[in-house]
């Protein structure tokens, strides 16, 4: 088989409500676009039927597997280290993000970013469905502290859709630690620490519900992993 030019990571824990819907319209999606792609699903330690359904799926779904759940980061890194594809992206299970957007982020990749951040927040984006309200000011507070941190310039750290050459992929994510929600802050901290280029690619987002995020506690552990990405910053571990 050709090295496929595109990998999909889809981090997955407790998906199976939705989970062999969703990839079964992710891989007609990824058919109709006519080059050779491989999606890895990340089962993180998922106690429902999740595992079931990977493994009816089939040979265009690769399945690997968390024993135990280490959080969305740990699953993206071990997706995003054992995908062979020129580009990496990752998404979420629930397909919050359009699928079409997937277009003018590998476009950026293509035209010679090393890292496209999908975002909700520059110009062209649109949110159809919002977040309820307290999940929604947690993110903003969270992008707003991680900025001021780590990335001045990016408006949007969490969304769940991002898309690397497969060399900054491996750089990125071999030196990532972060395995919970604060993991985004960590892989753009990484790619300036190395000079990376990033782009922000505007993408239609919409909130699904079900999440499996406890935010409160989410939140406070994601300020405790900024301060860590700070301190790993300032002692040059993200460095070449």
């Amino acid at each position: 088989m050709p090295s496929p030019r595109l990998s999909v990571v889809v981090p997955a824990f407790n998906e199976g409500a939705v989970l062999e819907a969703h990839l079964q319209l992710l891989v007609e999606f990824l058919a109709r676009r006519g080059e050779e792609f491989e999606i890895l699903c990340v089962d993180d330690g998922s106690s429902d039927d999740t595992a079931a359904i990977l493994n009816r799926l089939g040979p265009r779904v690769r399945t690997l597997v968390h024993r135990e759940n280490l959080g969305k980061g740990a699953a993206v890194r071990t997706g995003s280290l054992a995908a062979t594809g020129e580009r990496v992206v990752f998404l979420d299970a629930d397909l919050s993000t359009e699928l079409s957007d997937l277009e003018p982020l590998l476009a950026a990749l293509d035209a010679g970013a090393d890292v496209a951040l999908g975002s909700r927040r520059v110009g062209g984006a649109g949110i159809e469905v919002r977040q309820p309200a307290t999940r929604e000011f947690l993110g903003r507070c969270f992008s707003g502290i991680a900025r001021a941190l780590v990335a001045p310039e990016v408006l949007d750290f969490t969304c769940g859709f991002k898309g690397f050459r497969r060399e900054a992929a491996h750089q990125i994510f071999s030196c990532a630690r972060v395995n919970r929600w604060a993991f985004d802050a960590e892989i753009i901290a990484i790619a300036r620490a190395r000079g990376l280029r990033i782009v922000q690619v505007p993408v239609r987002w919409r909130h699904c519900a079900g999440s499996k995020v406890h935010v409160f506690g989410a939140a406070s552990g994601a300020l405790a992993a900024l301060g860590m990405i700070v301190g790993r910053r300032l002692l040059g571990s993200y460095r070449r």
